[in-house]
């Protein structure tokens, strides 16, 4: 292996899985999930960004424990699931990706960004929580 390939996989690959190991104790304090892949909020005096945050972040849990296929989330899944209007849920997902948090991958279409999970949950959620 050369020393560039290296050094690319120890300092710029991430791990999901560790990533989401860290946060793990924060997350089930705020989400469960279901073996068909839904997240269930376990909080209801949410706002909409903390809802949305917390739905994508309940989304890439139950991708990895492979009860749903896809960890992205559709602006519509979020208006019905969450209850949200849809003014609300673009207004908080426009705020959301300027604060470096959420990744659209294309319109209507997004998901947490992995390596800021532990900045949304400690500016969102209040605590410590390495990113």
């Amino acid at each position: 292996m050369s020393s560039l390939k290296k050094w690319i996989e120890n300092e710029m690959t991430v791990d999901i899985e560790s990533e989401l190991l860290k946060h793990k104790e924060k997350v089930k304090n705020l989400v469960q999930l279901t073996k068909t892949g839904d997240v269930i909020l376990k909080q209801t005096d949410l706002t909409a960004k903390q809802k949305i945050l917390v739905y994508l972040i309940g989304k890439t849990y139950s991708k990895v424990a492979d009860y749903t296929k896809d960890e992205t989330v559709t602006n519509k899944e979020l208006i019905e699931t969450l209850s949200l209007p849809e003014g609300t849920v673009k207004n908080a997902l426009f705020d959301l990706r300027n604060e470096g948090l959420v990744n659209s991958l294309e319109s209507g279409v997004h998901r947490i960004r992995l390596t800021n999970i532990g900045l949304a949950l400690s500016k969102y959620f209040g605590g410590e929580s390495k990113s």
